[in-house]
């Protein structure tokens, strides 16, 4: 009886406020517009994350800064420095509006905030992944360099592979005595001595072709090498001179 009596109460006062136009009335067209509204959106914000963190991911790539990390605990500070932060920023901004839009979903808003949240990251950060692993940043930044990316070029130019004073990654091209010849994805000769100093296992026989980072100073186009690192089959370094 408490039941019954208790939903009479609630129609009524569902009907009470209609009346008054508290609440007002939609046809289901409107219900169905707005979840397609809303599906899209989150589509929309999806895609745009996914491009970014990818693009993220391919900017570290083709620095070297991504490979910092195996150069030990003194490189983490550089690797810090080095981090597109503001993109990093605006990547962590669209996963809180993915956040919001996919709140309105029954199998979201069910669940605790945590879940959803850590969800969205998880799968975000898939996704992303898969998509550095492709050619598509490739291309693009194939294309700016050529000039061929009016819109994007721009942005393929300063945060596709930004110059970092101290991080060099790129192709070995020539090998002499106590240097070799480095070719960079801005298609950049950079000449890389050696000395006593530098840090290189010299198990790994460096020959040309090689794909390595080389942490070290620069003046103009030599760099005063203190460690060298290949990451060879790591990353399918993009070379602007292949379409010249």
């Amino acid at each position: 009886m408490n039941n019954i009596f208790k939903k009479s109460s609630i129609s009524k006062e569902i009907a009470r406020k209609i009346e008054n136009n508290q609440i007002k009335m939609h046809p289901k067209i409107y219900f169905v517009l707005k979840f397609i509204l809303i599906v899209l959106i989150v589509l929309f914000f999806a895609l745009f994350a996914l491009y970014l963190i990818s693009f993220i991911i391919f900017s570290l790539k083709v620095t070297g800064v991504w490979f910092l990390p195996k150069f030990g605990f003194g490189a983490i500070f550089i690797f810090f420095k080095s981090l597109p932060w503001l993109l990093i920023l605006i990547a962590a901004i669209l996963i809180i509006i993915l956040e919001l839009f996919v709140k309105h979903f029954s199998f979201a808003y069910r669940k605790p905030l945590i879940y959803s949240i850590a969800g969205i990251i998880i799968l975000t950060l898939l996704g992303s992944f898969m998509i550095s692993k492709t050619h598509l940043h490739s291309e693009l930044f194939l294309r700016a360099g050529d000039g061929k990316l009016p819109m994007m070029g721009r942005f393929y130019k300063d945060f596709g592979s930004p110059k970092l004073s101290d991080v060099h990654h790129g192709i070995v091209s020539d090998i002499t005595k106590d240097s070799f010849f480095l070719e960079t994805a801005k298609g950049e000769i950079l000449t890389i001595v050696i000395n006593s100093t530098t840090y290189f296992n010299k198990s790994e026989d460096l020959k040309e072709g090689d794909k390595v980072v080389v942490l070290g100073k620069r003046n103009d186009n030599s760099v005063s090498a203190f460690k060298i690192r290949k990451t060879n089959d790591e990353f399918n370094i993009p070379r602007e001179q292949r379409h010249k």
